[in-house]
């Protein structure tokens, strides 16, 4: 008798469907520079101070919606709509020019949900600080290095498994030990948290005796200390005296992050991370007039690290771990027994912000159906570079496309590398449903188009007309080329920076009125958007509670996964 004749098979349950490729919750968090528009008239002491800016440009967005403070940063506000909003500086430079708005999307589920917010916030972010209050012309810029040569821009998130089988116990056994070393940690460092404290408050007292106003004072309206009213000497040494007592956990996480998690994706997914570069880079002009694919390729120095914790710069950052970790148990040691569940984020640094729509939607689609690959065991096509970090700064600093790099396929040029990734996909994509297929063309449609201008700008470096506006990198090159042989630095720089300005002034906002197609997102949905977030997602449940609760009288914070009115805590 076979087996399935057997009367036990009827009362099987259906075998359980396969998840709708993609469908996994992602999203980006961008970092924007705010630049004053006409500085000639200014001293570098008469710019706006970067808390200063903040606070404005938060307070013309609250104007458009509600939003609710965050439980363990109340200086990072959760919007209605769906995103959050950061100051990215530390706190003690908030009086200081400079510092990066982060504006985080709303958690999704498709490349095209992801583009849909990210328009919507890059509109919300300009017009706010064009109706900021601060008193001058402030502009936005979306781009990943300025003229000093900071590097910053966006990173990606997407949910993944973090181990399978035997690497998951594994895991999650390395991860209780790091949280008892991390409660071990808590307990040394509470004398010198008690320093800080009588330290602020000996300085407090000190300068009220001088002057007295409530600008003086340690304290913000909400009770939280400012490191600004530390002395600098002092809070510099408690400052390091705290991150060597959690350096040994650090040295354990990193373990945890090089050699058990997200080992599948690692291994498959880092040749396409690192060669997409030649066609969703931002394009940079170096201080020595170099000109590179992407300002993020020429810092990254590991595969997988922290991430700014002792400068490094990695393509798989795990600084959101160290976070939960350290920062945001203090408040609930709940949060770091999320760290033990199987799907985790796993957040990519090697990645510039884009103005181009179909970089955009080609960078996350395509990342998300590889991830799909990855999980599914579908990896044999897949290309492995053997020197990854030698290959980002070789083909980074490659805007004529022709250099090669080692692989498990012998020598390979970044577009080589990219088809190689595209076929395999097809394939895939073939073996799907048809609604998968209908999601997933929309993705290889915008694949396919960067690659055939990248080639035919290989092929002749003249034929650049199907690239514009579609590759960043390539667009913003064009422009600068186009001020002739005889132009100085500066003159290439203006064009390197304004071409990435959010106003009518900015060079790709110019091009995109003279070419309509490379809007991907129609006002009407922009519209929605800058409202809610798409349906379906937690983000939803979220922004309505916003709604309903921020603009009351009860004390509202928000989180990502929840939310506190008062003494009640809201999941979403």
């Amino acid at each position: 008798m076979h087996s399935s004749d057997s009367p036990r098979d009827d009362h099987q349950p259906p075998p359980k469907p396969q998840p709708k490729p993609w469908r996994r919750l992602m999203g980006m968090e961008t970092e924007y520079a705010v630049v004053v528009a006409d500085r000639q008239d200014l001293s570098p002491e008469d710019l706006p101070p970067a808390g200063m800016v903040y606070e404005q440009i938060v307070d013309a967005i609250r104007r458009t919606q509600p939003a609710a403070s965050g439980i363990y940063d109340r200086d990072q506000w959760f919007l209605a709509s769906g995103p959050a909003v950061t100051l990215e500086t530390h706190p003690s430079l908030w009086n200081l020019p400079g510092g990066l708005i982060e504006i985080a999307t709303p958690e999704v589920h498709t490349a095209t949900e992801l583009l849909e917010c990210q328009t919507a916030i890059d509109r919300l972010v300009a017009e706010a600080a064009r109706d900021s209050e601060t008193g001058f012309d402030l502009r936005v810029l979306k781009n990943s290095s300025d003229a000093l040569g900071h590097v910053y821009g966006c990173q990606e998130n997407y949910q993944c498994e973090v181990a399978r089988g035997l690497m998951l116990l594994i895991y999650r056994m390395a991860m209780m030990c790091l949280m008892a070393m991390q409660l071990i940690s808590q307990l040394l460092s509470l004398p010198f948290l008690a320093v800080i404290i009588s330290i602020g408050m000996w300085q407090n007292r000190r300068r009220r005796k001088v002057r007295q106003g409530p600008e003086n004072s340690w304290l913000d309206d909400q009770g939280n200390l400012h490191p600004s009213a530390l002395p600098p000497t002092y809070l510099r040494i408690m400052t390091n005296a705290l991150r060597l007592l959690h350096y040994p956990m650090v040295i354990g996480l990193r373990q945890v992050c090089k050699r058990i998690a997200f080992r599948r994706h690692q291994k498959f997914l880092t040749a396409h991370l690192i060669s997409r570069i030649a066609l969703s880079g931002g394009g940079h002009l170096e201080n020595d007039g170099r000109y590179v694919l992407s300002p993020k390729s020429m810092v990254t120095d590991a595969i997988a690290d922290m991430g700014g914790f002792d400068g490094e710069r990695p393509i798989y950052v795990f600084g959101h771990w160290l976070s939960l970790l350290c920062a945001r148990s203090f408040f609930s040691p709940r949060i770091m027994f999320e760290l033990l569940n199987r799907n985790q984020r796993m957040q990519i640094g090697l990645s510039d912000s884009n103005l181009s729509h179909s970089a955009t939607l080609f960078k996350f689609g395509s990342t998300a159906l590889i991830l799909d690959m990855i999980d599914r065991g579908k990896t044999s096509d897949l290309p492995i570079l053997k020197h990854p970090i030698q290959a980002i700064r070789a083909l980074g600093e490659d805007w004529n496309l022709v250099r090669r790099v080692s692989s498990n396929r012998g020598e390979v040029s970044a577009l080589e590398v990219q088809r190689m990734y595209l076929t395999a996909v097809e394939a895939y994509v073939a073996t799907l449903d048809e609604a998968a297929q209908a999601d997933a063309e929309i993705t290889i449609r915008h694949w396919r188009k960067l690659l055939s201008a990248a080639g035919a700008f290989r092929r002749d470096a003249n034929d650049t007309q199907p690239a514009m506006g579609h590759i960043d990198w390539l667009t913003k090159r064009v422009l600068i080329d186009s001020l002739g042989a005889s132009a100085t630095w500066p003159e290439k720089k203006k064009i390197d920076l304004r071409y990435h300005e959010l106003s009518d002034d900015g060079y790709y906002q110019q091009l995109a009125k003279s070419i309509p197609d490379l809007q991907l997102v129609d006002e009407s949905t922009i519209d929605q958007r800058r409202r809610s977030a798409p349906p379906g997602t937690r983000a939803i449940r979220r922004g309505a509670w916003i709604r309903e609760f921020a603009d009351g009288e009860s004390n509202v914070r928000a989180e990502w996964t929840h939310g506190q009115d008062g003494k009640k805590t809201r999941q979403f």
